[in-house]
């Protein structure tokens, strides 16, 4: 036997070239793995050199793979064509030029007949909407051969993609759905014309979506299982949702997350689907949102989002009118009071036995008698500010005790000095009754020295004292409405 003539320079092999065809990278590269282009590229630089002892062990080793997973990748390229398997035992494999087929229209290795007939069939349910590729072809030949899936199937799931996202699909998206149904075990044309039927129906929905924000594009797989969520975990059909989307209104950028809330909202307030609808729902939460609009406004902070508030609010409703609930968002303005210091005084009210804003209302009008009174406290004891409830409140109680109004305001005059100028004034009048002083004049001689009246003109602005809105701007909201006549 003649030995081998021609051998190559171990310096050849290292620094040489191998080739790749242009059609190996546009065409098979973008959909291959890892591990299958190195399987593919070593393979081709090591059928330069016809060694007799280079299989596949050989190929695993030098690549630090399993002689499994050198397989697989093989039959990777079987497939595509690529590479052709001459023999068995050992197998062998053959590299040929991709360029052939193209050049000849003949096709030199020997074809694959299962894999022919499918190619042919996914030509023709295909190939006059989009010219197909050889590497999409045999990546839906993945789904048969690796996930199991009938042919039938996989033509189906292929025809929906091009119905539902245009004939231009991404094959690998269509990978993921094939995945899916194989955990999900849809394996047959009518399981799976069931199920492409759904998820039709998802795309039309999405897409009537779509174009109710003027977009006019295909949905985002997002945004389909946004869709999903709401159609088949939340119970809300097509014309619920686009009830839904004239919310949106309300958005600079309306999206499928902005409705996805809105949703969830109604789905938290409707737990029994179908016993009211979402339109009416909605008319329902708007005239809410109208009331905790007004009570924002009255508390001087119209920029916070009314719906935010909207579960507080209907839990104060729940115990309270709105007309009460208003009047007591009036009540904490002047302290710059939050939305959670309603409340409270609220409560306190409750506390006192107002029932209704009428009884609120009688309760105010007593209290503006102490107003003038009140004020002449402030002005002898330096207090800036108004009046309010609680400051009022707390002189019918001085009186209510037997304290004079000149005595009040003598004890207003020792205060001036003070910083909690009523807090003082109480305790001083306090240690008076204890003393049994009843008179300015036994005031006076208490303290040992007469107390100069000053005279300062008060600036009625900016008061902090534990006191509520100045008094005089409760309207009292139009007499409590006319007494009820409205």
């Amino acid at each position: 036997m003649r030995s081998q003539v021609f051998h190559r320079t171990e310096q050849l092999r290292q620094f040489g070239v191998t080739a790749v065809e242009n059609i190996f990278i546009t065409e098979y590269l973008p959909a291959a793995d890892g591990d299958k282009l190195k399987v593919y590229l070593y393979g081709l630089y090591q059928s330069q050199f016809a060694e007799e002892n280079f299989g596949v062990p050989e190929l695993a080793a030098a690549l630090s793979m399993e002689e499994n997973t050198v397989l697989a990748a093989l039959r990777y390229w079987e497939r595509r064509r690529l590479v052709e398997r001459v023999q068995d035992k050992p197998p062998q494999y053959v590299f040929h030029h991709l360029g052939q087929r193209l050049m000849t229209g003949q096709d030199q290795i020997t074809a694959d007949e299962q894999y022919v007939m499918f190619s042919e069939a996914v030509n023709t349910q295909l190939g006059s909407r989009r010219k197909l590729r050889e590497s999409d072809i045999s990546m839906a030949y993945e789904w048969v051969e690796e996930l199991g899936l009938k042919q039938e199937v996989v033509l189906m799931l292929l025809n929906h993609f091009a119905d539902t996202r245009g004939a231009h699909f991404s094959f690998k998206s269509a990978q993921t759905t094939a995945v899916m149904m194989k955990e999900e075990g849809i394996n047959t044309p009518d399981a799976a014309e069931q199920y492409f039927n759904h998820s039709k129906k998802t795309h039309q929905g999405a897409r009537a979506v779509l174009a109710q924000f003027n977009l006019r594009r295909l949905p985002t797989e997002p945004e389909l299982a946004l869709y999903r969520r709401w159609t088949e975990q939340w119970g809300f059909d097509e014309k619920s949702i686009l009830e839904a989307v004239g919310e949106t209104v309300a958005a600079n950028n309306p999206s499928f997350s902005y409705l996805n809330g809105i949703l969830e909202r109604l789905k938290n307030k409707m737990p029994e689907k179908g016993k009211k609808s979402v339109a009416a729902q909605l008319r329902q939460e708007n005239q809410d949102a109208a009331e905790v609009k007004q009570i924002l406004l009255e508390l001087g902070r119209p920029q916070i989002s009314p719906f935010t508030l909207l579960p507080a609010y209907l839990n104060l409703r729940e115990r309270f009118p709105f007309e009460m609930i208003l009047l007591a968002a009036k009540s904490v303005q002047a302290r710059n009071g939050m939305f959670e210091d309603i409340e409270p005084r609220l409560l306190s009210w409750q506390e006192q036995g107002f029932e209704s804003d009428r009884d609120v209302v009688a309760h105010l009008r007593e209290l503006k008698k102490y107003e003038p009174l009140m004020r002449q406290v402030f002005e002898n004891a330096g207090q800036e500010g108004r009046p309010g409830e609680n400051d009022l409140m707390r002189l019918k109680s001085w009186e209510d005790k037997g304290n004079s109004r000149e005595l009040i305001l003598e004890a207003a005059s020792q205060a001036r000095s003070a910083r909690q100028k009523l807090t003082y004034i109480e305790k001083v009048l306090a240690n008076w009754q204890k003393d049994g002083i009843r008179t300015v004049e036994a005031a006076k001689a208490q303290t040992g020295k007469p107390q100069e009246r000053q005279k300062k003109k008060v600036r009625f602005l900016n008061y902090d004292q534990g006191a509520t809105t100045p008094f005089e701007e409760i309207d009292l909201l139009k007499e409590a409405r006319e007494a009820d006549g409205q």
